[in-house]
C-alpha cells in the first residue's frame, strides 16, 4: 500500500490494519520460536531417541547427586577378583631342564615345592554326536518283536539337539546375531553345517513350546499389585509392528501387534480387567483403562520439563523439577527408615507446593485465545493439572516407582535386534522373538541361566527352574 493511499484512509481503517498486522506478527514470532525450539529438541529434554541426536549430543543430566567420591571401589572396600569356580580339569607341572647356575642337568632331580601356580580358564568348544540306536529283542516265550523306546526328541535319523537348539535361540534373540551371521557361526565354530531355514525353525519351535509357559506368567502379572507396561517399534519389511510388554520385578510378558494403541495393548491382554496400579507413560489408550488405578512415568515429565527450561524464560517447569526430586527423595528416606509411608504433613508440604506452581505456571504459560494449537508449555502444564493424582502416586504408595524404567530395560534388547539385525521380514519372526524375549527376560530377572532357561522349554521343564507367581526373592 502506497503512502497516498494511506493518507487517505480514516483513523478507523488504520487502527485496524495495525491490530491485524500486530496480530500477524504475534503468531509469526511464536512460530519461530516454536522452529527455534525443535532444533533444540534433543534426547535430554524430549521422549526423542539418542540415536536420532546426530552430532549435537546433549550433556548427560542424571537425577543421582554428585557424591565428590572418585570413581573405583572406595577406601576399605572388600576387592574381588578373578576366582576359580571348579578344580581345574587338567593340571601340568613345569620342571627345570637345567640348572640356571652350572648347567647341570636336572631333569631327573625331585620337585621340592612350587613356586607359583597360574589357572588359565579356556573354553573347550566340541560337538557331540549321540547315536539312539532302537533294538529289537524277540521274546523267547511267544516269538513277538519288541523294540525299546526312544527318547523325547529323536525319530529323525539326524537331527539336532536341544543343546544346539537353545544356542540358536539365544544368539538370535538374547544375543541379537541375524540368522545369516548364527548360521555362519556355527559353520565356523562348531563345524556344524545348518540352514537359515533350519534356524528360523528352531525358533518358531521354541515359541510354539513357549506358549503354555506365557500363560502361567500373564497370569502371574495379572495378580501383581503394580505393574509396568510400554511400548516401543521395530522394523518388519519397512513397516512398523509394536512390542507391548508388561512388567513385574520377576516377570516380563511381550506381545508383538501392528497397532500401537488400545488394539495392540488389547492383544497383550494383562492391563484389559487388570485391577491393580498401572505404571505407564502418557499415552492416552492407557487412561481408558478403568479398572486399575493409573501411575505416571515421572522420568519423562522431566524430560519435557527441562524442555520449557531449555526453550522458554518460564520457571515453573524448574520448580516442579525441583519438587518431584525432592519427593523421590523424601520417599527413599522414609524407606531407609522403615517406614511404609510418608509423614502426613510432609505430603501436605508437598501438596501445596504442587498448587503454587500450577498457579504460577498459569501466568507464565496462559491459555491461547483464537488459536487451534497451545504451546507446549501450556499442554505440559494441562497434563501436571489433569493427572496430578497419577504423577505423585509414587510419594502416596511406597510400592509405585518414581518412573517406568523397569518395562524400558525390559524392551530395550528389541531395539539392539533391530540395530544388529536390521529387524524382520515376517509378521511370524516378530512375534517368535516377542515371546523369546518374554522367557529371556523372565530368567534374568531371577538371576536363571538364560542358556538352561531356553533348554528348559524345549525339555518342557521351564517350570521347574522359574517361578511363574513372581516370588522369588
Amino acid at each position: 500500500m502506497e503512502r497516498k493511499q494511506l493518507e487517505a484512509l480514516e483513523k478507523e481503517q488504520l487502527i485496524e490494519i495495525i491490530l491485524a498486522l500486530l496480530e500477524q506478527v504475534e503468531k509469526l514470532t511464536a512460530r519461530v520460536a516454536e522452529l527455534e525450539a525443535q532444533l533444540n529438541t534433543n534426547s535430554g529434554n524430549s521422549s526423542k531417541p539418542p540415536s536420532q541426536d546426530g552430532y549435537n549430543k546433549p550433556e548427560p543430566k542424571s537425577l543421582r547427586k554428585a557424591s565428590g567420591k572418585k570413581p573405583g571401589g572406595q577406601k576399605g572396600h572388600k576387592g574381588s577378583g578373578l576366582q576359580l569356580f571348579k578344580e581345574p580339569d587338567e593340571i601340568i607341572e613345569h620342571k627345570a631342564e637345567v640348572c640356571s647356575k652350572c648347567g647341570m642337568d636336572i631333569s631327573e632331580a625331585e620337585c621340592t615345592g612350587c613356586k607359583c601356580t597360574s589357572n588359565v580358564i579356556d573354553v573347550k568348544i566340541e560337538v557331540t554326536i549321540i547315536a539312539h540306536k532302537q533294538m529289537e529283542t524277540v521274546c523267547p516265550s511267544c516269538g513277538t518283536q519288541n523294540y525299546g523306546e526312544m527318547p523325547e526328541g529323536t525319530g529323525h535319523s539326524v537331527q539336532y539337539g536341544t543343546g544346539l537348539r537353545a544356542f540358536v535361540v539365544l544368539m538370535t534373540n538374547y544375543a541379537c546375531v541375524s540368522i545369516n551371521k548364527v548360521r555362519n557361526i556355527l559353520t565356523d565354530v562348531f563345524r556344524t553345517p545348518i540352514s537359515t531355514g533350519t534356524i528360523a525353525n528352531i525358533n518358531a519351535e521354541f515359541a510354539q513350546k513357549s506358549k503354555p509357559f506365557l500363560r502361567e506368567i500373564k497370569s502371574g502379572i495379572k495378580k501383581s499389585p503394580v505393574t509396568n507396561f510400554d511400548e516401543t517399534w521395530i522394523n518388519e519389511n519397512g513397516k512398523h509392528q509394536w512390542i507391548h510388554t508388561s512388567s513385574t520385578p520377576k516377570l516380563t510378558y511381550m506381545t508383538a501387534s501392528k497397532k500401537r494403541g488400545c488394539e495392540g495393548i488389547d492383544e497383550n491382554g494383562v492391563i484389559k480387567g487388570y485391577t491393580g496400579i498401572a505404571v505407564h507413560d502418557c499415552l492416552a489408550s492407557y487412561f481408558t483403562y478403568e479398572s486399575c488405578s493409573h501411575a505416571l512415568c515421572n522420568a519423562h515429565l522431566l524430560r519435557e520439563l527441562t524442555w520449557v527450561c531449555d526453550n522458554t524464560k518460564q520457571t515453573w517447569a524448574s520448580k516442579m523439577i525441583s519438587l518431584l526430586c525432592e519427593m523421590k527423595d523424601a520417599k527413599q528416606t522414609c524407606i531407609e527408615a522403615e517406614q511404609t509411608e510418608m509423614p502426613q504433613d510432609l505430603r501436605r508440604k508437598f501438596a501445596d507446593r504442587y498448587a503454587d506452581i500450577i498457579t504460577l505456571a498459569e501466568k507464565e504459560a496462559p491459555h491461547r485465545k483464537n488459536w487451534k494449537r497451545q504451546t507446549k508449555p501450556r499442554n505440559l502444564l494441562l497434563r501436571f493439572i489433569k493427572y496430578q493424582k497419577e504423577i505423585t502416586l509414587f510419594a502416596d504408595d511406597f510400592n509405585v516407582p518414581f518412573d517406568n524404567n523397569l518395562a524400558e530395560r525390559d524392551i530395550r534388547n528389541v531395539k539392539c535386534k533391530q540395530k544388529v539385525s536390521g529387524g524382520f521380514r515376517s509378521d511370524d519372526g516378530v512375534k517368535n522373538f516377542a515371546i523369546v524375549s518374554s522367557i529371556v527376560s523372565t530368567a534374568i530377572k531371577q538371576g536363571k541361566s538364560v542358556f538352561d532357561s531356553i533348554k528348559g522349554v524345549f525339555n518342557n521343564s521351564l517350570g521347574q527352574l522359574l517361578d511363574f507367581e513372581g516370588t522369588t526373592e
